[in-house]
């Protein structure tokens, strides 16, 4: 078998999970062009009253900028070149200020398996990408859950973007099993290939502001080489950790809303379209000041997944940036808590926190949710300090 043939076939595996090729592209934003849903959407978002208006104008004019917006784009990096402008018109509009830390120290010719805490389902990997892009990296591959995938033009959107399927709704252990492989392989395959990739620490977003790596991320890294020593696999990823760090949280009303309810009756039946509810809010509501900061590639030998998950915990809660605000809610959730981690001025003295943004989203969210909300923005305080003693056990 020659080497081209052998190329095709191991990719061809893949197609089910992979992001589009450069040849697909033409066709698939023709597509976008012609789905009227994905317009419509796109239209309450550029123009929200005309839309509620004279729907029928706001699709012609819509469609007819998207298509000037879109024309002679022929691969991937065109259609991402547009995606940077969209990039930087949400960062100006919905951030006081963007900082990324530790960039410079990175060596962005390698490819890197960048492992990330997760708030946002979406803003986390644009940053992540804002920043290699602008500091002259390449983009990453994003790996994203196919639960997201509930509609036909966001799958499109995705794969335009780069984004590759984690399979976790197949059915039975071996199917799961065996999808779970090939994702590893994927990740492995990408690297070869020069390409980064980008994962979440979890699965799904964190909704309590803890952020915490589940093993079961690395060990998910591991299946494509199992017979292999783990720890020279974890090596040849270069895992470096990312900690993206947000002032405020669009999305904190609903997330906040998700677990009361999960703590009243003991789960959480999500309404259709939500997931994009949140991606539309996380991407263009309020968030502050927000700071990216890349962490050191994991170059030991760790004998455990769970060794590497601390690591990556380590290097994410030392790099997150806390806020005012952080400190704020904690004052508003323990009072004892906030005598032993709040600010002190330089005699040592505590610091009274305030802050009035999250005062006005209190009087927003109902009683019952309230106290989720306030926690949401004091577990990163909390979470720094309960580091230092995971950190100490033998």
């Amino acid at each position: 078998m020659n080497e081209t043939v052998s190329q095709n076939l191991e990719m061809d595996k893949f197609d089910a999970i992979r992001p589009y090729y450069d040849e697909e592209v033409p066709g698939v934003i023709e597509n976008l062009l012609q789905d009227r849903e994905f317009i419509s959407l796109i239209g309450k978002f550029r123009l929200p009253r005309l839309t509620k208006i004279i729907p029928p104008l706001s699709y012609l004019l819509i469609r007819s900028y998207l298509r000037a917006q879109l024309k002679g784009i022929s691969n991937i990096r065109g259609w991402q070149e547009v995606a940077a402008g969209y990039a930087r018109r949400l960062i100006d509009t919905s951030m006081d200020h963007l900082a990324f830390a530790n960039l410079e120290h990175l060596d962005l010719q390698v490819p890197h398996l960048f492992v990330s805490n997760h708030r946002d389902i979406a803003g986390d990997s644009m940053l992540v990408n804002f920043g290699l892009y602008t500091h002259g990296g390449n983009t990453v591959r994003i790996a994203v859950g196919d639960n997201l995938v509930q509609k036909k033009y966001a799958t499109d959107i995705m794969r335009l973007n780069k984004s590759f399927f984690i399979q976790r709704s197949v059915s039975g252990v071996k199917n799961l099993l065996r999808a779970l492989t090939l994702s590893s392989e994927y990740i492995h395959q990408s690297l070869r290939e020069g390409e980064s990739v980008w994962i979440a620490q979890r699965e799904g977003r964190s909704k309590d502001g803890r952020d915490l790596t589940d093993p079961a991320i690395i060990k998910m890294f591991a299946l494509a080489l199992r017979k292999a020593a783990f720890g020279e696999v974890i090596k040849s990823l270069s895992i470096v950790p990312v900690a993206v760090s947000y002032e405020y949280d669009p999305c904190d009303l609903l997330k906040a809303r998700e677990m009361s309810v999960r703590e009243s009756s003991g789960r959480y039946e999500k309404p259709e379209g939500e997931d994009l509810l949140s991606l539309v809010t996380g991407l263009s509501g309020y968030k502050g000041r927000v700071v990216v900061s890349f962490g050191e590639p994991l170059s030991e030998d760790y004998e455990t997944p769970e060794a590497v998950a601390l690591e990556v915990d380590r290097q994410i809660l030392s790099m997150y940036q806390l806020f005012p605000v952080n400190y704020y809610a904690l004052s508003l959730l323990d009072a004892d808590q906030y005598s032993e981690m709040g600010p002190r001025d330089d005699k040592g003295n505590l610091i009274k926190s305030e802050d009035k943004y999250l005062d006005e989203r209190l009087q927003e969210c109902p009683p019952d949710h309230r106290k989720w909300l306030i926690r949401m923005y004091a577990n990163p305080v909390i979470s720094k300090k309960q580091l230092q003693s995971r950190l100490l056990q033998p």
